[in-house]
């Protein structure tokens, strides 16, 4: 992607974006949203997953604990894991479980949360480090990890909740093999992947509709640094992007990432955005100020969330069917959809 191919990428892609140009906008405020303390002042809970009746928040500090939200009792409680996690890398859920990925003070670690638990499984043989998962279907899911045999990105995926992976495929040698990477899949082989280049501070997205056989690029614009996540159901997505002045926007694609229309845009930082559906996201990050700020987007209306004893940004965010988590160092809250 040098020289003359880099100005006809750019090229398309102001083409393809036209009026998704970064501007601050005024948005409506929405139903107020109020936290409760964490179990322990101690956790500084950094990663939430959801499946379809519970949530689990993990804390990566030296205490190494846990807590899981019951939709039924809509209540916390504390969750006992395998180890202390240092880092959470990865987490993503399926309908009845999730798997969680990240490191100890020693060692990587995958772990399965099912029925109220969490227990270890065996890591993919040829991972090293595992970057993203993302389970779309019953035990199904598919993850990203690092190859140190090859020094590239991999793709694998698996049946039976993590118990046994299949073959390997190699994402784009244009894909840098540090930062943050976003991974979307369905049940007829199409997954959307972006991260980092290796070349520069520009994100890239690639699709591929034969589980990693074949890659597709698909054009963004050259400002656009970091792709927070994506989710997709057929050929719709949505994304949230931060660019090099560290503006956040979030965009919706109906054509599987060749084009993309703005939803919002907004001068403060993203920290993690999730959705129930590609119509339905809450989005948590910093304000200019330093401090929480939270939007909901449903039926294409994006509203901020006024906050009420939030005391810090909250860290991550994960969806229900109807609502979502929000988890922070010494906060947690749920986000309720409209009915």
């Amino acid at each position: 992607m040098r020289s003359v191919r880099v100005l006809i990428v750019a090229s398309i892609a102001s083409v393809l974006l036209t009026g998704c140009a970064t501007t601050t906008q005024s948005l409506s405020s929405g139903p107020t949203i109020t936290a409760i303390p964490t179990l322990s002042i101690n956790d500084a809970l950094t990663s939430a997953s959801c499946t379809a009746t519970s949530c689990i928040a993990i804390s990566t500090s030296q205490y190494g604990s846990g807590e899981q939200y019951s939709e039924s009792s809509k209540t916390w409680s504390s969750l006992r894991l395998p180890a202390t996690a240092i880092q959470i890398s990865a987490s993503s859920c399926w309908p009845t479980g999730c798997l969680i990925a990240g490191n100890t003070a020693t060692s990587q670690f995958l772990w399965k949360y099912s029925s109220g638990f969490v227990s270890s499984v065996q890591m993919p043989a040829t991972f090293q480090t595992i970057r993203s998962i993302d389970c779309f279907a019953e035990n199904t899911c598919a993850a990203i990890g690092f190859n140190p045999d090859t020094s590239s990105l991999d793709l694998l995926f698996s049946q039976d909740a993590g118990a046994t992976w299949g073959s390997t495929t190699t994402l784009p040698p244009a894909l840098s093999v540090t930062g943050t990477i976003s991974l979307s899949c369905d049940e007829a082989s199409n997954c959307l992947v972006s991260g980092p280049s290796r070349l520069g501070p520009s994100a890239l997205l690639y699709a591929t509709h034969d589980a990693g056989v074949t890659w597709l690029q698909r054009s963004l614009n050259p400002s656009w640094t970091t792709v927070h996540s994506l989710s997709c159901s057929a050929l719709k997505c949505i994304s949230a992007m931060t660019d090099s002045t560290g503006n956040s926007f979030i965009l919706r694609t109906k054509t599987y990432g060749r084009i993309w229309k703005k939803v919002s845009s907004s001068n403060n930082a993203i920290t993690a955005m999730s959705c129930a559906s590609v119509s339905t996201c809450v989005v948590v990050g910093t304000n200019k100020k330093s401090g929480p700020w939270l939007e909901t987007l449903q039926n294409g209306v994006l509203v901020v969330n006024k906050l009420n004893y939030v005391t810090t940004p909250f860290n991550d965010v994960a969806c229900l069917p109807t609502k979502c988590v929000v988890v922070g160092n010494t906060n947690v809250a749920t986000v309720p959809f409209n009915s």
